[in-house]
Parts: structure tokens; C-alpha cells; sequence
């Protein structure tokens, strides 16, 4: 992944075996975990950690697609400029996210470098827009 592109890591996702396998592949990122503290990311609100991490160029790495449907998460999306990509299952594995994921990677790559707002579902083997409330 290209060096200058840097992600944040919503809980969802994990703190462990995701983002470990990203980082193996090369992906520069942060977890909510890591920047918060694991008691304190139970807490940050979906709208805080929105608008923190895109004030900071990071894209966003969530497992919740409602995040683009919920008023005050599209709004924080449309505000911020955000670009989001959303693993849009919940009973994936971590696995099989990582594996989403970097299968996709030359895709979110040229994603990643438009401007916001979006958001992206991540598919097995490609991305599709998700509508913004």
C-alpha cells in the first residue's frame, strides 16, 4: 500500500489480527484501541473518533454499514469530507476481512486518493458505493 495513505481502525474491525495482517502488507494505520485506550475506545463516539481521524487524512476502516444511513454519522461523513470503507457483514471473521481487504488493496489505493465524502463497501473482490444519507 502506498506509504503516504494512512487508515484508522473502528473497534468493529478489531485491534489484533486485521490490523497485524495490514501492517504485514504493508498498510500504515492506527486502531481506536491504540489511539484511545482500550477502556476509552468503548466509549468514543462514532461521531468523535469521524471527525478526529479524518482532521488527521486518515481513511476510515469500519464493519458498519448503517454508519452512512444514522443522521448524525452521515452528517459527520458529509461535514468531514471523510472517505470510508465498511466491511458490510457482520459475521465475517477477522480473516476473512483481512482477506477482503487486501484483495482489494490496488482498488482502495485509487479510492483512497479521491476526496471525500464517501463511502465503500468492501466485497470480495471489489468496492461499491454506498449511498450517504
Amino acid at each position: 500500500m502506498d506509504a503516504e495513505l494512512r487508515f484508522f481502525i473502528d473497534r468493529g474491525i478489531g485491534s489484533r489480527l486485521v490490523p497485524g495482517g495490514l501492517r504485514d502488507a504493508g498498510w500504515a494505520l492506527t486502531t481506536m484501541d491504540e489511539r484511545y485506550g482500550s477502556t476509552r475506545s468503548q466509549s468514543v463516539t462514532d461521531v468523535e473518533w469521524i471527525t478526529e481521524a479524518t482532521s488527521r487524512g486518515e481513511i476510515l476502516i469500519c464493519k458498519d454499514r448503517a454508519i452512512a444511513k444514522r443522521p448524525l454519522e452521515a452528517e459527520a461523513i458529509r461535514l468531514h469530507a471523510a472517505r470510508v470503507l465498511v466491511i458490510a457483514s457482520a459475521q465475517l471473521t477477522g480473516s476473512e476481512m483481512l482477506r477482503r481487504l487486501i484483495a482489494n488493496e490496488s482498488a482502495i489505493g485509487r479510492a483512497a486518493r479521491n476526496s471525500g465524502p464517501f463511502v465503500l463497501g468492501v466485497d470480495v473482490a471489489k468496492l461499491h458505493r454506498i449511498q450517504l444519507r
